[in-house]
C-alpha cells in the first residue's frame, strides 16, 4: 500500500509541474516534441542520415523510440539533483524519509514521458511510419530499467548537490554530451568499427538499441537484453541508495 504521505509527495510534483505557469501544463509535451522535430530536421535533412534497412525509412519514428527515453532518464536525474534543495522546508519540518523525494522526481517523469512516448508511437503508428505500436509493451522491461538507473543516479546526485552544490549545474552539459554518445541521432552501424567500443561503452547504447530493436525491427519477446539492463539498472539503483543512506543523517546540516 502507497503511504499517504507518498501519495501527496507526489501529488505536489505534479502540481509544481502543472500549475507552475500558463504553459506548464503542455510544455512537457511541447518541449520534447520540438526536440524531436529539431534532431529530426538538422540529421535528416541538412545531414542527409542514413538508417540501416532493417530499420524501415522513417527517420523521425527512428529518433522518436530512442530520444524520448533519454529525456526521461536525463530530466529525472537533473530534477532530482535539486529535489532534497526545492523540498527542504519540508524536509526539515516533517519525518518524511529522505529517500521519497528523489523517487517522487523520478517517478512523476518517467509516468509522464512513457505515457507521451505511447501517444508519440500511437500516432506514428497511425501514419503508417513503420512503427510496431506493440512494441509500447515489449519496452517495459528497457522503461523499468532506465527508470532503475535513473532512480540510482539521482540519489546519488541528490545528496552530492545538498553538499557540494555545483553539481546540479554541470549535469545539463554533461548529459547533453552524453547524447551524442549513444545512437539516439544515428544508427550504430554508421560509426566506423574501430569507433563502435566508445559507443558501446555508453550504458545507454544498450537501451537505445534494445527500444529500436522492440518498435523497428523485432524481436518484441523479452531476451537476454532485457535481463542484463534489468540487472544494470538494478545495481545502479543499489548503488545509488546506499550512497543516499550514508549521506542522508547529514543533509539536514546543508539545507
Amino acid at each position: 500500500m502507497i503511504s499517504p504521505l507518498f501519495r501527496a509527495l507526489v501529488e505536489r510534483e505534479f502540481k509544481n509541474r502543472f500549475l507552475g505557469g500558463v504553459l506548464s501544463p503542455i510544455w512537457w509535451l511541447v518541449q520534447p516534441l520540438l526536440q524531436l522535430a529539431v534532431y529530426a530536421l538538422v540529421f535528416s535533412v541538412f545531414l542527409k542520415i542514413q538508417l540501416p534497412e532493417k530499420y524501415g525509412t522513417s527517420y523521425l519514428a527512428f529518433l522518436a523510440v530512442g530520444l524520448w527515453p533519454w529525456i526521461a532518464f536525463t530530466e529525472s536525474v537533473t530534477r532530482g539533483a535539486g529535489s532534497l534543495i526545492q523540498q527542504g522546508a519540508l524536509i526539515t519540518k516533517t519525518q518524511l524519509p529522505r529517500a521519497w523525494v528523489p523517487l517522487a522526481t523520478v517517478s512523476v517523469s518517467f509516468s509522464l514521458h512513457f505515457a507521451a512516448l505511447c501517444v508519440i508511437v500511437l500516432l506514428l503508428a497511425s501514419l503508417g511510419l513503420g512503427i510496431n505500436a506493440w512494441g509500447i509493451f515489449a519496452s517495459l522491461p528497457t522503461w523499468f530499467a532506465l527508470y532503475l538507473a535513473a532512480l540510482g543516479v539521482a540519489w546519488f546526485v541528490s545528496v552530492a548537490q545538498v553538499v557540494i552544490r555545483d553539481v546540479e549545474p554541470m549535469l545539463g552539459p554533461l548529459l547533453f554530451l552524453m547524447t551524442f554518445l549513444a545512437p539516439i541521432q544515428y544508427a550504430i552501424e554508421i560509426i566506423p568499427k574501430d569507433f563502435r567500443a566508445y559507443v558501446y561503452a555508453n550504458p545507454f547504447t544498450h537501451a537505445i538499441e534494445r527500444m529500436h530493436e522492440v518498435f523497428l525491427t523485432g524481436p518484441a519477446l523479452p531476451g537476454l537484453t532485457d535481463m542484463y539492463l534489468l540487472l544494470g539498472g538494478a545495481a545502479t539503483a543499489l548503488l545509488g541508495y546506499v550512497v543516499f543512506k550514508r549521506v542522508a543523517p547529514h543533509v539536514d546540516d546543508y539545507l
